[in-house]
């Protein structure tokens, strides 16, 4: 599936969900920052729960289990076993992407993308019921994203057009933004990893 499919694909699954997707993308850029301020920077740390939150329920919104209520949405991340994998793969992953970027930023930047997927991932194993190895998600990731890595990249760039458009990505365009990511991550595009 191309760009221009996802894209399409993804405003599809928004067009009746805009003042949801961006009020959710709104609170989940706000509340870092206002935690941050308060905890005099403790709060910064949270911020990998918010996006792991936004990737979850933009996730559920494509696949038809939206969560109503925003501010449900915006703590999925905190709910149903997932605090404990998501804070292990997330501290995991950064300690990982600090080592591959002292050797220079282009390898840092590849096993970013290599590591991309972890939080889908993190979803798909709890979702199955199962208990979660402290690096399974980020080498399923580094699996999944095994020649794919570019083709995420280009995705990326495709948005970079609208960023400066707007001043850097507002609320719309970081909705619809997640909410194509996710459709690349889908498993109907990607070869399946097995989850055992």
């Amino acid at each position: 599936m191309n760009r221009t499919d996802l894209k399409n694909q993804a405003k599809k699954a928004l067009a009746d969900n805009w003042t949801w997707a961006v009020t959710l993308t709104l609170l989940l850029s706000l509340l870092p920052s206002f935690l941050a301020f308060l905890t005099f920077g403790f709060g910064g740390l949270l911020s990998i729960f918010f996006v792991a939150s936004a990737q979850i329920a933009f996730l559920n919104l494509l696949d038809k289990h939206k969560e109503e209520n925003i501010f449900t949405a915006a703590f999925t991340s905190f709910r149903q076993g997932r605090f404990l994998p998501i804070l292990i793969n997330s501290l995991l992953q950064y300690l990982f992407l600090i080592f591959w970027t002292l050797l220079f930023i282009i390898p840092g930047l590849i096993k970013a993308y290599s590591y991309s997927m972890t939080n889908y991932i993190i979803e798909d194993l709890i979702a199955e019921g199962r208990d979660i190895e402290p690096t399974e998600a980020i080498t399923k990731s580094r699996l999944l994203m095994d020649g794919h890595k570019l083709d995420l990249f280009i995705l990326d760039l495709s948005f970079l057009g609208w960023a400066f458009l707007t001043h850097y990505p507002n609320l719309w365009n970081r909705s619809f933004m997640v909410s194509t990511l996710y459709l690349y991550n889908s498993r109907s595009l990607l070869p399946p990893i097995s989850c055992s």
